[in-house]
């Protein structure tokens, strides 16, 4: 984890809403880590928590969604600009030898801005070896699908709309394909992750599940994040924001 500045390399609109940056950032970003972006605005101190969308050795992608006036303030960042990042941070997901499951055939789950932190872990996981089976959920307008599509085939787009392919929510659509899976890996709107963790327990198959929740800090120093889990309160930016069903 540190803090720096780092020049934006790129930031557009990839769907209503919905923009894609590129900073120039060294980094050892696992899959399921997020930053917080700093808006330098004095109206505006507390920093914005942004999932990691993707990584290479010299730089870090986030897709994130125009919710409020800080990600308004972002959307006007230009190219050539720096900004003040603090990454990564976070537990992320449990891949490899320290994954619950030795199975080789895994469903990723995302539901709108949920989606973006699955392409760096779809892309571990193909790295080791494993069968991705995705399955994405939007209201009408999906994106980020043909970074998916790059790296495996078996995609499956659900939409509440019914404008690009199932007309439904992703977890009718998981039940429609009739699959058997060794793990279900997953991050979008608690509804959905409530869904899921209900349907991984009937079949007792292992389900890790990326929370949100607003954060002031995400160094775990304000407790503002907490979230009961497993009887115990958790903190999402130290303790998560991956956890175990």
């Amino acid at each position: 984890m540190m803090l720096s500045r780092v020049n934006i390399l790129q930031n557009a609109c990839i769907a209503p809403d919905v923009f894609s940056m590129t900073v120039q950032a060294g980094n050892n970003a696992h899959p399921g880590q997020f930053a917080m972006i700093y808006l330098d605005r004095g109206e505006l101190l507390l920093p914005r928590p942004i999932s990691i969308c993707d990584a290479t050795a010299d730089t870090i992608r986030f897709v994130y969604q125009v919710v409020g006036a800080g990600t308004k303030i972002l959307v006007g960042k230009q190219p050539g600009e720096d900004i003040k990042i603090l990454a990564p941070i976070g537990k992320g997901f449990h891949v490899g030898e320290n994954a619950r499951s030795a199975q080789k055939k895994v469903a990723l789950v995302g539901g709108g801005i949920g989606t973006p932190p699955l392409l760096l872990l779809a892309k571990k996981l193909k790295q080791q070896g494993a069968q991705v089976d995705i399955y994405l959920g939007f209201r009408s307008s999906p994106f980020l699908v043909n970074d998916f599509k790059a790296i495996t085939d078996n995609i499956h787009i659900a939409t509440d709309d019914g404008s690009v392919g199932f007309h439904g929510n992703t977890i009718d659509l998981i039940k429609q394909q009739s699959q058997t899976y060794g793990e279900f890996l997953a991050c979008g709107p608690k509804p959905m992750l409530d869904a899921l963790a209900a349907l991984a327990a009937q079949s007792s198959i292992p389900c890790q599940l990326s929370m949100e929740e607003r954060m002031a800090c995400g160094l775990g120093t304000c407790v503002g994040c907490v979230l009961e889990i497993e009887g115990a309160y958790k903190r999402i930016c130290t303790e998560g924001p991956v956890f175990y069903a």
